[in-house]
């Protein structure tokens, strides 16, 4: 074999391993020891290692990866950060963070800014995944990953050459009304998120589909797009309990996040409602804040650290020859606490 072009994908095969398993290794995550020690061996058989830093030598100026970011204010997307940092920094990549505002006008601005950056490949996550009609996401990923490799996380764009990592929400909504429902809980409202976000549109979907399919009426009075922060969660609150009648009132509430949750239960304790006595209520994104609440908050881990790390692993198995486009589903898990009543057992509403 001649030495140069030796790629990730050679010893993947030489170790019978797949890449993913190889860029975890060579990024120091996490493998079962027969295949870390496989991997290492079709490394020093294939002189890989040192093919590698002679390939970041000779490209230098673009030594780095980019992180294209909507939001670091928000909670979900710095512990994303946090993972996709964590995996850049164990395989020896700086990692830069770029957040430019897609679908405000600025379309072409906010692209050139990511595909002007001296990096040698980009994960894509929050706005540019989000913010716009198919078409126009499809194109906008398109041209960013004409200049780099991309790696995206969030709800798959067909057409786009390129690694997908993403949530399955439609699951993240099950989980909670399943949960809710074995509590005795009949009329659940879904509350948060923005119509023009496309992970909004799927969980509000979720919510309708799953509701009908267990023979429950979804509430359809209340528009979900007051947004993603806590203003959001006593916003709907508020017009889901002044003038209602008692028979009309919800018992259960999921909020689109847990900032969304977190301005619900403030407005639910003004209005002098006990959760989760009068309401139960849960959150998504499992934030740091949440065991800390009264009560404790029951949410959905959507595993935004672990999206992180993945993403930039396979970002750096792509760049070494990995290639491929496909979509990574990855599960979530309900995290039970205080919140959403099930120490209270099952009840009648």
């Amino acid at each position: 074999m001649e030495g140069r072009s030796v790629t990730i994908n050679d010893v993947a095969k030489l170790a019978e391993v797949s890449v993913a398993t190889v860029s975890r290794v060579l990024s120091g995550g996490s493998a079962s020891p027969a295949a870390r020690e496989k991997v290492e061996a079709a490394v020093r058989a294939l002189g890989y290692r040192r093919l590698v830093a002679e390939r970041r030598s000779e490209a230098a100026p673009n030594h780095a990866l980019a992180l294209v970011i909507s939001d670091l204010t928000n909670p979900y997307y710095g512990m994303l950060c946090a993972g996709a940092e964590q995996a850049a920094r164990r395989a020896g990549w700086p990692l830069i963070v770029c957040q430019p505002e897609f679908g405000r006008g600025a379309e072409d601005t906010a692209v050139e800014s990511v595909t002007g950056l001296p990096v040698s490949g980009a994960v894509v996550v929050g706005e540019a995944m989000e913010q716009g009609d198919a078409e126009v996401i499809r194109r906008r990923l398109c041209r960013i990953a004409q200049r780099m490799p991309i790696v995206t996380i969030g709800p798959r764009v067909e057409g786009v050459n390129c690694v997908n990592i993403t949530s399955d929400l439609s699951l993240s909504v099950r989980k909670s009304l399943a949960h809710l429902v074995t509590l005795g809980h009949r009329r659940i409202s879904f509350i948060g998120g923005s119509g023009g976000m496309r992970s909004s549109s799927t969980r509000r979907r979720a919510y309708y589909e799953e509701m009908e399919r267990l023979g429950l009426s979804p509430d359809r009075q209340l528009r979900t797009d007051a947004g993603f922060a806590p203003q959001a969660g006593e916003f709907c609150v508020n017009r889901l309990f002044s003038g209602v009648a008692p028979k009309d009132k919800p018992t259960a509430i999921i909020a689109i996040n847990d900032l969304v949750a977190l301005g619900a239960l403030r407005q639910l304790q003004r209005m002098g409602l006990r959760v989760p006595e009068d309401v139960a209520l849960i959150g998504c994104d499992n934030q740091f804040f949440t065991p800390y609440l009264n009560p404790s908050l029951t949410t959905v881990d959507l595993h935004p650290f672990e999206h992180g790390v993945t993403a930039v692993e396979e970002l750096i198995g792509s760049m070494d020859g990995g290639g491929g486009s496909y979509s990574q589903i990855r599960e979530c898990s309900l995290i039970v606490r205080e919140s959403c009543g099930a120490m209270l057992g099952a009840r009648r509403f």
